[in-house]
């Protein structure tokens, strides 16, 4: 990796290198600039360089870009140099015959364009035993997928297939269902940027063994049970879904008072920041990590514990993809903080879910600071009342300075429940002119009831 001056993989390539080891079929959506190839290369690299075998086809990249195919080449020569493991190109500018030859020796990778590799499996009439994976760089830009789907039927066995794209199209999308099988996506950009691939997701259940969650909150004590609940979770890694920047950022200020290592991401941030902070989480720097305005499937979550919706999502599909963290290993649960407001959009998440998250009580901590406000509204009613009715002194009422300070003990009650004021008692009136003064005005505001009392 030195040798290439890479000091560390991008969050994206750490995504890629991830997925890739799951051994799924993968739709990766990254531009050659952001050189992918470090993350679904290394690990095929690595299980080569422990191998005692040097021989025999293990990979195949296709891309239809000549120039593309040279700079794979090199840079797999730069990496494979150390372990003595070599890669072969193939583009229509070579000799057929002498690519032939290339090609009968079994170079350990291959990199070609899907045209010229086709052409030289078929004159040769080979077939590949030991191909781990099939990739298919700048998926995007490929014109002529039977040629791909030529090469993919010379692949005996289990195979990894791959496709990296830097934008979506139908006939894209088309030829993941034709090669791939139920690939999952590998991206960290906006999800309306990419558009996924048509999803089979909406109709099948979130299974069972995925452990979720919920908290019912009560009225203004959602920040508390939040706070509560990492309390009693100290030791997990957790990511925090809020729906907008503004709530991200306030909670990483309650976070930070409360002495709890944390940083918040959302999408304003510049890249480089976004990078930082992340990275902070991933290597365990930090504890929390707090996701304003992002969907799941931007994140390329590896190390959580514990998945926390803050705020519920609106679509059911953004659930799934949270779920989906737990799915993959990422996260051991994913508890969802009900308010009152949230409740129709949970009611719609759980009756698309296949069964009901478990309902866990609220923290005790937040029960006992709940229920002391609760009783003080009702309380000072009443012993207010008695005072009143003892204020007698032989059964005659009391003087003009006993009536004065009875007044304090309505004074909560006219706070509370202050008159809307009418049009009139605005100065102008409904229609901005000055309301009459004299003893019209005055007649006017005692019969009318809006004298001062």
């Amino acid at each position: 990796m030195k040798d290439t001056k890479i000091d560390h993989p991008t969050p994206l390539q750490k995504k890629i290198f991830k997925a890739v080891q799951e051994k799924k079929d993968l739709v990766i959506n990254s531009t050659a600039e952001e050189k992918p190839e470090i993350g679904y290369l290394l690990s095929l690299l690595n299980d080569l360089s422990r191998s005692q075998r040097k021989q025999g086809t293990r990979a195949i990249i296709l891309t239809s870009d000549p120039e593309r195919v040279t700079a794979l080449d090199e840079w797999i020569w730069a990496i494979g140099y150390h372990s003595d493991t070599g890669s072969a190109k193939f583009t229509e500018e070579g000799s057929l015959k002498q690519q032939l030859n290339e090609l009968s020796a079994g170079p350990v990778i291959i990199v070609a364009t899907p045209g010229r590799l086709a052409e030289l499996l078929e004159n040769g009439k080979m077939i590949f035993r030991e191909v781990q994976q099939m990739i298919v760089d700048r998926a995007e830009l490929i014109d002529n997928w039977k040629q791909v789907e030529v090469i993919s039927n010379r692949i005996l066995g289990t195979c990894q297939r791959i496709f990296i794209a830097a934008k979506d199209s139908k006939v894209l999308r088309d030829a993941e269902k034709l090669l791939l099988k139920e690939p999952e996506l590998v991206t960290t950009r906006k999800k309306d940027a990419v558009p996924e691939p048509e999803t089979k997701q909406d109709t099948s259940p979130v299974l069972k063994e995925i452990t979720q969650y919920y908290i019912n909150v009560p009225p203004r004590a959602k920040i508390t049970t939040l706070m509560n609940h990492l309390e009693n979770h100290s030791s997990d890694s957790v990511v925090i879904f809020t729906a907008s920047r503004k709530t991200a950022d306030r909670l990483y200020k309650v976070l930070r008072k409360a002495d709890k290592r944390a940083v918040s991401v959302h999408k304003g941030l510049e890249e480089k920041i976004f990078d930082e902070r992340f990275e902070r989480f991933t290597s365990g720097d930090v504890q929390n990590l707090i996701a304003g305005e992002l969907s799941a499937g931007e994140l390329p979550l590896e190390f959580a514990s514990q998945v926390v919706n803050y705020d519920i999502p609106e679509e059911v599909e953004e659930y799934r993809l949270r779920a989906d963290l737990i799915g993959s290993g990422k996260a051991a649960r994913i508890v969802s903080l009900v308010s009152r407001q949230d409740q129709k959009d949970m009611s719609t998440i759980s009756s698309s879910l296949g069964h009901a998250p478990e309902e866990i009580p609220l923290p005790k901590a937040v029960k006992k600071k709940i229920t002391p406000v609760e009783s003080e509204k009702k309380s000072p009613k009443e012993p207010k009342a008695k005072s009143a009715g003892k204020q007698k002194t032989g059964g005659k009422p009391r003087n003009k300075s006993s009536r004065k300070s009875s007044k304090p003990a309505n004074s909560d009650t006219k706070l509370r429940q202050l008159p809307r004021p009418t049009f009139d008692q605005l100065e102008g009136g409904r229609s901005g002119k000055k309301e009459k003064k004299g003893i019209f005005g005055f007649i006017k505001g005692f019969f009318g009831g809006n004298r001062e009392e």
